[in-house]
């Protein structure tokens, strides 16, 4: 099982010494770089926790709802307590004890009691659990860690068979990992009562939450100002009248109320949250939905802030089109970010939709979706300590869902994220976060501090089960499954204490893998029944085997972008045997190694997974939002929103250029075979018969020594082939991926045609005096403007450099060796031809 560190800003693992390919070690270099920062002796966790508004003890558990205007976080929820090892030698399994803050009416004396939280018995979940349960016992590297100020499994050191429950509640020094509990029995063994659950605990910020409008700083209450916030002295109250809304009248004009915003202590050199000017942030035009509990005094401290408009099915702007939708991706997404600081954005993109009206009107209450989420970096005076000519940022998956919001009634997204999340010094705790957690929390979460993408994806045959006779498949389902494998064992560092990164490990590789991982479940389930496979057989037509072609043509482009080359890491292979149940053993495998990275190369950067998996399902058919903040919330003057980028794309040219050279370099299809040949005949239907007509060609084959001739084959394929394509199509033509329209592309076209041209011109004249005369020969000149044609048509449709590397190749080869060309460029002129050349300059 591969193991890493994904935070930016934080890496410890130390002396880690790679060499190898040029790719391999770039990128290492520059994760390293832009994941590293200073040792430090305290973590911004225990920093936080310095201030007692971030503590639960400062807050008594009292009946939830609080008052009409709040609603509890969850039906079920409350705190996690890791029980003694005694006590689970008196009573072996995965299982935890919940400090119960909500539960349902009926059970109402349950609250503020411990009980017991395990499982529900079924196949499915004990699978789950027997996958991820390992014995912990700390590495060296996992010490060293923690006494740098790494918030590792303490607590869990030295423990045998920790589990997924286990391991949540153990995440942190302190018991203080809060969730909610979506599918949940009650039971009773004896006197004890226990609740078993069917997925995993969420982890939630706050007991209850209202909606309200920030009205401003209340000048009414007299308490010690903030001791340090963004931007100059005095801070601001963190005492604010609110205004909460009215269901009756759709307003907020309902009660108003002070409630508590506390600011947040600087840790690790930034602010994670900021109260000034809160009131004016453009984030809360809609209102604010607050999260949090009653304090001692019984005034509404907010703990997470979760803008409202983010989350209404109310587009800011429609995107139709399929070209319309990739250029969105490529270009638009993330263009001007410093510009968007304090900003929000909702798009929506529809490759199919002929009205913006028809886009909006197919999303419908109770449709789910996958998330894929991306955050960029921190920049300005108080920038991260990262690399800006790169910019990881971090990559995860997650599941949203159309709801009708209690408090509006109005549509909006609810948002769950697979968080594949190391170990960090923030406390962050991988596993499965609810939005105001990840995003929202004052403390920790990033709304405030960096530039966000989540693009919900819509695609009926992805996020729907498909029935198939008697078999149920859905890769959405296995997705969010593997991910929360994956999850639990980031939280032990699976049994050694310690997630770090690598050149093949990372947040995008792990929950890459974890899509690999599904794909391959779902084919096994498909095929593993013969029944299933006959079934599919007997009925073609059946809309159900239909969508389920649709949804091959998904799972192979998928895989095609997972595993460049059809080269799987051995990793990758082994893991989804495991889970699969054939593999003859039941260790996941863990790879380090720079090999394993360039065999999933594609998967290294967040901004490549971002963008290659949001551009696959576009061109399927589904249906984007891409839902945008840039440091929403209160003023920090000091930090500005940096997008994440590929490789050296802080470097506006050159980033540029190796982003068209990655999707240049993708894997060949056998479509694109037919390309080669269709090009192929398409010249040579037109040069043959000029070429020959004109006597520019003649048959005159020279091949000689056949070792020289395979040398001077490999020669002609490297120079001119091949840096001539890089050079002409691949850095100057916009890929197709980049979605320009037609009129912007042809105008690049034509540029490149004619610095093609041009430079066989200025070659002759200086590197390579053998092409002088010829190459200022008119014949050439036409077949060579025929060639820069078909090249860049061919590089149009398929974006491939192999593509036109090959054309280029053969047919330079075969005009060379076959019709004449070597015997032109010493110099020679074929019997009974008229000179159309130029006269030698030289």
């Amino acid at each position: 099982m591969s193991l890493r560190f994904c935070l930016p800003g934080r890496c410890f693992l130390k002396r880690w010494k790679f060499w190898g390919l040029l790719l391999g070690s770039t990128v290492a270099t520059l994760l390293l770089l832009s994941l590293a920062a200073s040792a430090i002796s305290e973590s911004n966790y225990s920093l936080a926790r310095q201030s007692a508004f971030n503590r639960v003890e400062a807050y008594p558990i009292k009946t939830l709802p609080s008052t009409a205007d709040y609603r509890p976080t969850g039906e079920w929820m409350g705190r996690l307590l890791l029980p003694k090892v005694e006590e689970y030698a008196e009573s072996p399994g995965d299982w935890v004890w919940l400090e119960v803050w909500h539960a349902p009416i009926a059970e109402p004396n349950l609250v503020g009691q411990k009980v017991k939280l395990t499982w529900q018995p079924n196949p499915q979940t004990e699978a789950y659990v027997q996958a991820v349960t390992r014995d912990v016992q700390f590495t060296k590297q996992a010490e060293q860690s923690a006494e740098a100020g790494s918030i590792v499994p303490t607590r869990l050191n030295g423990r045998d068979a920790v589990g997924p429950l286990q391991s949540l509640a153990g995440a942190r020094p302190e018991d203080d990992v809060t969730v909610r509990l979506d599918s949940v029995k009650l039971i009773t063994e004896g006197t004890l009562v226990v609740l078993q659950t069917a997925l995993e605990p969420i982890q939630v910020t706050g007991r209850e939450y209202g909606l309200v409008k920030i009205l401003g700083p209340n000048p009414e209450v007299k308490k010690p100002l903030p001791p340090e916030c963004p931007g100059a002295s005095p801070c601001p109250s963190e005492y604010f009248k609110v205004q909460h809304y009215s269901a009756a009248t759709g307003l907020f004009d309902g009660t108003t109320e002070t409630v508590r915003i506390p600011q947040q202590p600087q840790v690790g050199g930034h602010f994670f949250s900021s109260i000034r000017e809160l009131e004016n942030a453009s984030g809360g035009t809609q209102g604010w939905y607050i999260y949090g509990a009653r304090d001692a005094e019984g005034v509404f401290t907010v703990q997470a802030l979760k803008p409202r408009v983010l989350f209404q099915l109310q587009p800011d702007q429609v995107v139709l089109g399929p070209t319309a939708g990739l250029n969105y991706i490529d270009r638009q997404n993330w263009q001007d970010t410093p510009a968007r600081k304090g900003t929000l954005r909702r798009v929506l993109v529809n490759p199919t939709a002929a009205a913006p009206e028809a886009a909006l009107k197919s999303w419908q209450e109770g449709d789910y979706a996958l998330v894929i989420h991306l955050f960029g970096g921190i920049g300005g005076d108080n920038k991260e300590s990262a690399s800006l000519v790169t910019v990881t940022g971090h990559f995860a998956y997650g599941l949203a869902r159309v709801i009708r919001e209690p408090f509006t009634g109005e549509l909006q997204f609810s948002i769950l994220y697979q968080q594949i999340y190391a170990h960090n010094t923030n406390g962050i705790v991988a596993g499965t976060h609810d939005w105001s957690a990840f995003m929202g929390d004052l403390q920790r979460g990033w709304l405030g501090q960096r530039p966000v993408s989540d693009v919900v994806v819509k695609l009926d045959y992805f996020t729907q089960p498909l029935e198939l006779g008697e078999t149920t498949l859905s890769l959405f389902h296995q997705l969010l499954i593997e991910a929360q494998v994956i999850a639990a064992r980031y939280r032990i560092g699976d049994g050694t204490g310690l997630a770090a990164v690598t050149p093949a490990t990372s947040c995008v590789q792990d929950s890459s893998q974890a899509l690999y991982i599904a794909m391959q479940q779902v084919k096994q389930q498909a095929t593993a029944n013969p029944a299933t496979v006959e079934w599919i057989k007997q009925h073609p037509d059946d809309p159900e085997v239909q969508k389920f072609n649709q949804f091959r043509r998904l799972s192979k482009a998928l895989t095609q972008a997972l595993t460049p080359y059809g080269v799987v890491r051995s990793d990758w292979e082994n893991n989804a045997g495991v889970l699969a149940g054939v593999a003859g053993h039941d260790r996941f495998a863990r790879s380090h190694g720079l090999l394993s990275g360039i065999l999933s190369w594609r998967s290294m950067m967040p901004r490549w997974g971002h963008d290659d998996i949001s551009r696959i399902f576009l061109r399927q058919g589904a249906q984007l939002w891409f839902l945008r903040a840039n440091q929403v919330g209160g003023i920090d003057l000091g930090i500005a929103p940096v997008a994440p980028t590929l490789l050296l794309g802080g470097v506006p040219v050159l980033g540029q250029v190796m982003k068209r050279l990655a999707d240049a370099v993708a894997q060949p299809t056998w479509d694109e075979g037919s390309v080669i040949l269709g090009s192929l005949l398409l010249y040579g239907a037109i040069a043959l018969p000029y070429g020959f007509k004109s006597k520019f060609l003649r048959r005159f084959a020279v091949i000689g020594n056949p070792l020289i001739f395979l040398f001077n084959l490999v020669r002609l394929l490297l120079l001119p082939a091949l840096i001539e394509e890089v050079l002409f199509r691949v850095i100057l033509l916009p890929h197709p991926v980049e979605g320009l329209p037609l009129g912007r592309w042809l105008i690049w076209a034509g540029l490149s045609l004619g610095l093609f041209v041009v430079y066989h011109f200025f070659s002759a004249r200086t590197y390579y005096p053998a092409g002088n005369p010829t190459f200022f020969d008119r014949r050439f000149v036409i077949l060579m403007t025929w060639l820069g044609i078909v090249l860049t048509l061919a590089y149009g449709v398929t974006g491939s450099i192999w593509v036109v590397t090959l054309i280029h190749w053969v047919v330079v080869a075969v005009w060379l060796h076959g019709l004449g060309g070597i015997s032109r460029l010493a110099g020679k002129k074929f019997s009974g031809e008229e000179s159309s050349t130029r006269p030698n300059p030289v």
